[in-house]
C-alpha cells in the first residue's frame, strides 16, 4: 500500500513539474517579447508575389522556402522574413517544372510563360483594417520568353529587406558542406530519429527543447503579440501530443543541405501517395505524423550545427 502511494506521489510530481516546466517557458517567452526592443516602430513582412503556370521550387537566401508540384495555376504570396536574419540585400531563385501534358512535349511552353509573374512585396502588420492598405509592390522581375520547349525555366534576382531585428539564426552554424556527407547524414538521420522516438512516446518537451530557439526568433520575425503566445504554444503542445503512436517510419529520403553549407534537413524523395492520400511529396520533411484513418501531417525541420557543438538545433521550419 506504501508502495503504492510512494508511486502515485513520484508520478504527480512528476507531472506537476512538466506542466509548471512548460508553463514557465510560455510566462518566459511571453516576458521575453514584452521586453523586445525592436530598432523602429516598423513591422515590416516582406514575400515573394507569385503567379505560377505549374510546379515550381522558391529558395530563398539559398533556402528552400517551397516546393510545390501540384498542376494549374499557384498564386501565392512566400514570406521572406523566415530566411533571412537582418536588414540587407539578398538573392532568390525561382524554378518553374514542367506539368505532366508539357513533360510528354518535351518541356514547358513558350505559352506558359506568358503567365509568370515574379515580384517582390511588402506589408505593415499592424492587425488593424489598416493592413491591407499598406500592402506595397516594391519590385517586378522581368520574365525572359523563350521560343521553344524547356526542360524548366528560372528567374533569379536580388531584393532588399528593411528590417526593425537581427537575429543570430544560423549565422554561427558550421559549414556542413565541408564535412563528409555520409557521416553527416549519419548524424543527421541519428537527430531525427530522436526527436521521431521521443514524440512517438508522447514526450514532448525533447522537441521543445530542440525547437526553443526557432521559437524564440519566430516570435520576433512575425512580430508576435506577447498576448498571442499562451494560445500558440498551448495550442502546438495539445498538436505534439497527437503524435503518441503515430510517428512514421523516417525512409525514402535525401539529405539536403542549403543556407550556404550551414542548414541541413532530409527531404522525401519523389512519391505519389502516402498513407492514403494522392500526392506528390517529394521535398516533403521526413518527420511525419500518421493520420488516425488517412492521411498525414508533416513536421517541417530545418536544422543547424552551432559552431563548437556536436548537437543540432532546429532554426526553421
Amino acid at each position: 500500500m506504501m508502495k503504492k502511494i510512494a508511486l502515485l506521489s513520484y508520478l504527480f510530481i512528476c507531472i506537476f513539474t512538466i506542466s509548471c516546466g512548460q508553463n514557465t517557458t510560455k510566462n518566459d517567452r511571453a516576458k521575453t517579447m514584452e521586453n523586445y526592443q525592436y530598432k523602429t516602430t516598423k513591422r515590416t513582412i516582406y514575400g515573394m508575389d507569385l503567379t505560377v503556370p505549374g510546379p515550381y521550387e522558391i529558395y530563398i537566401n539559398d533556402i528552400v522556402a517551397r516546393k510545390d508540384y501540384g498542376t494549374g495555376m499557384h498564386n501565392t504570396f512566400i514570406e521572406i522574413n523566415p530566411y533571412v536574419l537582418k536588414s540587407g540585400t539578398y538573392q532568390f531563385t525561382l524554378k518553374l517544372l514542367p506539368m505532366p501534358s508539357e513533360a510528354a512535349k518535351g518541356g514547358i511552353q513558350p505559352s506558359t510563360i506568358d503567365f509568370l509573374k515574379v515580384a517582390v512585396s511588402s506589408y505593415e502588420k499592424t492587425g488593424t483594417k489598416e493592413q491591407p492598405q499598406s500592402y506595397e509592390k516594391i519590385k517586378l522581375y522581368p520574365i525572359t520568353k523563350i521560343n521553344k520547349p524547356v526542360p524548366f525555366y528560372e528567374v533569379k534576382g536580388e531584393f532588399t529587406v528593411d528590417l526593425p531585428y537581427e537575429l543570430e539564426g544560423w549565422s554561427n552554424g558550421q559549414d556542413l558542406s565541408k564535412m563528409d556527407k555520409d557521416e553527416l547524414e549519419k548524424k543527421v538521420l541519428a537527430f531525427y530519429e530522436k526527436i521521431k522516438n521521443s514524440l512517438n512516446k508522447g514526450n514532448v518537451e525533447l522537441f521543445n527543447q530542440f525547437n526553443s530557439q526557432r521559437t524564440a526568433e519566430t516570435y520576433i520575425f512575425n512580430y508576435t503579440p506577447p498576448q498571442e503566445i499562451t494560445k500558440i504554444e498551448d495550442e502546438n503542445i495539445n498538436d505534439l501530443k497527437n503524435c503518441k503512436d503515430r510517428m512514421a517510419p523516417i525512409e525514402d529520403y535525401s539529405l539536403k543541405i542549403y543556407g550556404n553549407g550551414k542548414l541541413v534537413k532530409l527531404e522525401r524523395n519523389l512519391r505519389t501517395e502516402l498513407y492514403g492520400v494522392e500526392k506528390n511529396i517529394a521535398g516533403m520533411n521526413a518527420l511525419i505524423r500518421k493520420g488516425k484513418v488517412k492521411g498525414y501531417k508533416e513536421f517541417p525541420t530545418l536544422i543547424y550545427l552551432p559552431e563548437g557543438s556536436n548537437d543540432f538545433v532546429i532554426i526553421r521550419k
